[in-house]
């Protein structure tokens, strides 16, 4: 059975558009949750196809390096990632959800890594590495490196 974790945070001073267009076109200067975070080859239909470099700690004991390509641009609410390693398409996928309320923005995350099919065999391998620790760990990183992005946002905003 594959894995599925979701993640929420209301946001009160971001919006959906900011969010997107950021997750699509981040800037060269990294903020502080990545070590690298950037578009490295853009797609035909670009966001979608696009192939984005991604590397973070999300504790002391877990970092997250990959490649990832852009599969659901639906601006300014929804972005689909799969990620990719060695060229090859993984089995895992990070999707966003934006939806602007009247309190401001309410961010969906939901990680869904596993195969269909015969590839299920596999998945209590996967659960070795993406297990409780890992998607404990991985709340407390989803509030603060969403909270920091909101902040990084508003003051370029005001700037």
């Amino acid at each position: 059975m594959a894995i599925t974790h979701t993640m929420k945070s209301k946001l009160p001073s971001a919006q959906a558009a900011e969010f997107y267009d950021f997750m699509v076109a981040p800037p060269p200067e990294v903020y502080a949750e990545h070590h690298e975070f950037h578009v490295v080859k853009h797609g035909k239909k670009t966001p979608v196809g696009d192939l984005i470099y991604y590397d973070q700690h999300i504790s002391p004991k877990h970092r997250l390096k990959f490649h990832a390509i852009t599969r659901v641009a639906n601006k300014p609410n929804r972005i689909v990632f799969q990620m990719r390693k060695l060229g090859v398409n993984l089995p895992g996928y990070l999707e966003l959800n934006f939806t602007d309320t009247a309190e401001g923005l309410l961010l969906t995350e939901t990680i869904r890594i596993g195969f269909n099919g015969f590839g299920k065999i596999l998945d209590p391998f996967i659960r070795v590495v993406f297990n409780k620790s890992f998607f404990k760990e991985m709340n407390a990183h989803h509030k603060r490196e969403w909270a920091n992005l909101a902040e990084i946002l508003q003051e370029e905003h005001h700037a």
